[in-house]
């Protein structure tokens, strides 16, 4: 059950030493990531869902904010795979344009450049899914994200927004744009906590698996695996 999977959460924060969760915790299976801000967490996760986890500690005082989506059953299905590799190739995108002393609208001016060019050469099967790509590109585009990229980090997870003209050094924040289709209540979303440096930015959560090959490699260990069969034999 989603609350199975928030409690192993909470184990693991307060193992590290955390204070506690940075908050409430937005862990959804199948339709119900489609959802903003779920967190009742009482469904039962079905072999072919996605699961969105979407959960950090408060450590020291400083929060966190990160993001990620996974099979239940430890592998990517075709439609999946098709809807997340295109979605992680126009977030890639966005976070590869981040750099300091610019504006947030001339970051988000390259940034629709590479993925205007991704969708473009992108082999798309499923007509809707290209949809949801021009849709996501579009949302850039048209004006959204110029302002800011995403919402400071800090003492709080949504810590005090600030007036600023360019990304400075030093400045903490998440990128966590959306995929969708909304008639399917499909819902594709990753979330990073971003640090701008003097030379370009720091992904502060890069180490937490984000690609394909190793959310699918890190679920067919041996811990993962057994978890799987013995979920397998009970439903």
């Amino acid at each position: 059950y989603e609350y199975e999977l928030e409690a192993v959460g909470d184990y693991v924060f307060k193992r590290h030493n955390s204070q506690g969760e940075a908050y409430f915790s937005l862990i959804a299976a199948g339709d119900n990531a489609h959802y903003p801000h779920y967190h009742a967490s009482q469904s039962q996760l079905e072999d072919g869902d996605l699961v969105l986890w979407d959960w950090a500690p408060d450590y020291k005082y400083y929060t966190s904010d990160v993001t990620r989506m996974f099979p239940a059953n430890g592998t990517f299905n075709d439609e999946q795979r098709e809807l997340y590799t295109i979605y992680l190739r126009l977030y890639r995108a966005l976070m590869t344009s981040i750099r300091p002393y610019a504006t947030p609208a001339e970051i988000v001016a390259d940034a629709v450049e590479k993925m205007e060019a991704i969708v473009d050469s992108y082999q798309f099967t499923n007509s809707k899914i290209r949809a949801a790509a021009d849709s996501f590109v579009e949302m850039y585009r048209s004006g959204s994200g110029q302002q800011r990229l995403g919402h400071w980090v800090g003492m709080e997870v949504h810590d005090v927004d600030v007036p600023f003209d360019v990304m400075q050094p030093g400045m903490v924040f998440t990128i966590e744009p959306a995929l969708r289709i909304p008639e399917d209540k499909v819902y594709i979303r990753c979330e990073d906590v971003i640090l701008i440096t003097e030379t370009g930015y720091e992904n502060l959560s890069e180490f937490v698996p984000i690609e394909i090959e190793d959310i699918e490699q890190l679920m067919a260990e041996e811990g993962f695996a057994e978890l799987l069969r013995k979920q397998r034999s009970t439903t």
